[in-house]
């Protein structure tokens, strides 16, 4: 069969993919179920399945029972804990799971809610990112979070599509499983659909009326509709998201003002909801209607999704489930329209963009087309790495480069010729670039919370700062991959090393530190001609990264280091830090620091330490500053211009670095201040 045939094919691509991203060396490359863990579950974050997933590997037992996940995913309201079980064969080749074993493995998993429960955590060595993820569980369990999801992720096909509801330390814990036939259509085409067939009469629900579209020459079917608020909230209670799999994004949650306003107007006013919504735009397979008299009735759906309204749709379904709110006069105008299997991936995408007014979905979720990622994917393939051997593949979607070998590769020495011109480690995603740019950018308490959200806060900057239709050019691309090269070897820097926890973290981190090190002013042209670093900026980046760890869990001060990190307090504190330099400057430093003479080097050096002593004071601290010398008259007026000056680029997160000569003048502007009894806070400036 020719689906059997695909299924193959794609079990054989993502092993492929897995092993490629599990390469590293002896010291640090990552378990291969790590990489399948994650490569599964960015795609699920990709299309708001769930939210900050992260990968760590747990086993345990709680009083005689095993205990076992794979990572988990928490929404940033904790209203609900997602834990990832994998069931990984590694073989390429189709492996079939018993239900029994999938069971198992998803029982094993809901039971680590048992053991966060029970404060397993304070069991486990501190620094370590199992102590982390439990005592992040422990936590929110203390905090009063009812739901969960185990997500149980395979490489090997099973029938078993679903498991009874459970409870557990008292959590409404429910089931996903995701095997090979799932995961296909899930990374294949960016959806997750599973098809559904719904029946409303044997699900106790009455049938919907409606009013059908007249007949034309369009390849779709339109129907206009009322669903009753229980309607909905059955649906949801059933089905859960697997009839969202089609919507663009995650459920924002009830904390966002749009979702408060559904869910005020249920408790307070119900009866004005159908005027006040916007209702929901529904997609099907296949419409299955009836006549009750001479109404049109809807008697059920196959592959039902609700495309846009999944907000109004989980909103309606907490309202009753958790609020207990009555939702008898409750009713939510639908449109619902019937696509051919060869239209769904055209036509969901514009329906969700066109229908959706009430939460305005911003561009970025919709921005594998944008002008910015075809103009990086023309670079990719247009400019060659110095030596013209070898390029870097910018995958705008899922799959390009497994897609690109196959075309390309169609035998063995040509699939071998096509790795070798475009290595699998030199191919990036677009969430990766963003990753690499807004750590360089000094993010990485953005960088910090998560693929998704990171990516969404780069597309936002850069629209804000360059619109919408830049497109970058060749110097702008360079750059780009130098600063994925910097990223990637300190990952590789913070693997060998051995750290326990945290290591995105301390990446992230590390590489916003020597941006602000250095005020930007690092020879990312250099790093571009080597395609690496050189070994006086890896061994200063190896032993930096030993203080920037211990820097981000100390300043914790007993919160949960993960989520520390993602705040800007965290990234505040950290940047304080003056970590020293020995020996000579790492040659990417500045401009010719090789053959810069011992007094050269050692002026650069201070230059570099003066900038570091002016960007570690915040916006308003330089201000206060300026207040001070015009009110006191110890400040001459341009240096009280100069500290003015300071505040305003401290208040743009120092996108601009102080020049060498203010930077000077900013550090005597400090000595000043700490001579004539200036009361605020300052640096130490005896770099």
């Amino acid at each position: 069969m020719a689906e059997d045939r695909d299924l193959k094919k794609f079990a054989s691509d993502l092993h492929s993919e897995i092993a490629d991203r599990a390469l590293g060396d002896a010291e640090g490359g990552d378990f291969t179920e790590n990489a399948f863990v994650d490569v599964v579950t960015e795609q699920l974050a990709d299309i708001g399945m769930i939210e900050n997933p992260i990968t760590c590997h747990f086993t345990g037992k709680v009083g005689t029972g095993n205990v076992r996940v794979s990572g988990h995913a928490i929404p940033d309201d904790g209203e609900r804990i997602d834990l990832i079980v994998a069931i990984f064969r590694g073989t390429g080749s189709l492996a079939t799971i018993s239900s029994a074993d999938v069971t198992r493995l998803a029982g094993q998993g809901a039971r680590a809610l048992l053991a966060a429960s029970r404060q397993v955590h304070l069991e486990l060595e501190r620094a370590s990112d199992r102590f982390a993820m439990m005592e992040r569980i422990s936590e929110l369990l203390a905090a009063g979070t009812k739901q969960a999801r185990v997500i149980v992720i395979t490489d090997g096909s099973c029938s078993v599509r679903s498991l009874d509801p459970a409870t557990v330390a008292g959590v409404d814990v429910s089931f996903e499983i995701y095997d090979i036939r799932r995961l296909m259509r899930t990374m294949r085409s960016g959806q997750t659909r599973e098809v559904i067939d719904i029946d409303l009469a044997k699900l106790g629900m009455p049938p919907i009326p409606c009013v059908e579209m007249p007949p034309g020459a369009e390849p779709y079917e339109t129907y206009l509709a009322i669903f009753s608020g229980d309607t909905l909230y059955e649906l949801y209670e059933t089905y859960g998201p697997r009839i969202l799999e089609f919507n663009v994004r995650a459920f924002l949650q009830a904390t966002g003002k749009v979702n408060r306003g559904i869910r005020d107007t249920i408790r307070d006013r119900p009866g004005y909801f159908m005027a006040y919504n916007n209702g929901i735009s529904v997609t099907a397979d296949e419409v299955r209607t009836d006549f009750v008299g001479s109404v049109t009735v809807i008697t059920g759906f196959r592959g039902m999704q609700i495309v846009n309204g999944g907000q109004t749709t989980a909103s309606i379904h907490r309202a009753r489930k958790r609020d207990r709110l009555d939702l008898s006069r409750v009713h939510v105008p639908a449109k619902i329209t019937r696509l051919p299997p060869e239209s769904v991936e055209e036509m969901v995408p514009q329906i969700s963009r066109y229908a959706n007014t009430q939460n305005v979905i911003q561009e970025a979720d919709f921005s594998s087309n944008e002008p910015f990622h075809i103009a990086v994917e023309r670079l990719s393939k247009d400019v060659w790495v110095p030596g013209e051997r070898t390029r870097w593949f910018y995958e705008r979607s899922r799959g390009q480069y497994q897609t690109a070998l196959n075309i390309e590769g169609t035998t063995e020495a040509r699939a071998r010729a096509f790795r070798e011109r475009t290595p699998p480690s030199n191919r990036i995603s677009k969430t990766d670039l963003a990753r690499f740019l807004n750590s360089w950018s000094r993010l990485p308490h953005v960088v910090s919370g998560g693929i998704q959200k990171n990516f969404i806060a780069y597309m936002r900057r850069m629209r804000e700062s360059r619109g919408a239709k830049w497109e970058p050019d060749e110097g702008f691309y360079r750059d780009a991959i130098a600063q994925a090269i910097l990223f990637l070897a300190v990952q590789r820097i913070v693997r060998r090393e051995g750290f326990p926890a945290y290591r995105i973290n301390i990446t992230t981190y590390l590489v916003a530190y020597l941006s602000h090190r250095t005020s930007g002013r690092l020879r990312l042209d250099m790093i571009w001609q080597h395609q690496s670093l050189s070994n006086g900026l890896e061994t200063l980046l190896r032993t930096w990264s030993h203080a920037i760890d211990t820097q981000i869990q100390s300043s914790a001060a007993g919160r949960n280091v993960t989520e520390w990190a993602k705040k800007e307090a965290c990234w505040n504190a950290l940047r304080q830090l003056d970590l020293p330099i020995d020996g000579d400057l790492p040659e990417e430093w500045g401009s010719d620091a090789k053959s810069l003479s011992a007094d050269e080097s050692e002026a650069s050096q201070d230059d570099h330490a003066s900038s570091a002593a002016c960007m570690r004071l915040s916006a308003e601290q330089w201000f206060a500053i300026h207040l001070w010398g015009i009110r006191t008259g110890h400040l001459a007026k341009w240096q009280s211009g100069i500290a003015h000056t300071l505040s305003s680029y401290a208040g743009n997160g120092w996108e601009r670095p102080p020049t060498a000569k203010q930077a000077r003048h900013g550090v005597r502007i400090l000595e000043i201040a700490a001579e004539q009894g200036f009361e605020g806070e300052l640096p130490d400036t005896n770099t």
